[in-house]
């Protein structure tokens, strides 16, 4: 009966273990999606940016070189 009882009680932990890493796990995943949207966002902006620094420059070596002209 003792032998009965702690591998209830066992069983009883075991599940409570895997209940909770399992709570863990999907908060990571959550976390990690959010993380994913963050970067590609963050990606989107930097290209952006990249495309607008680029057109900034064309426009100033423009200018650089009509002033050069004159």
């Amino acid at each position: 009966c003792k032998h009965h009882l702690a591998c209830f009680r066992a069983n009883e932990e075991i599940a409570q273990v895997r209940s909770k890493a399992k709570s863990e796990t999907a908060a990571l995943q959550a976390t990690l999606r959010k993380e994913q949207m963050r970067i590609q966002s963050l990606e989107r902006s930097l290209e952006q940016k990249t495309k607008e620094n680029d057109e900034l420059t064309k426009i100033c070596d423009d200018l650089i070189l009509k002033m050069e002209k004159n």
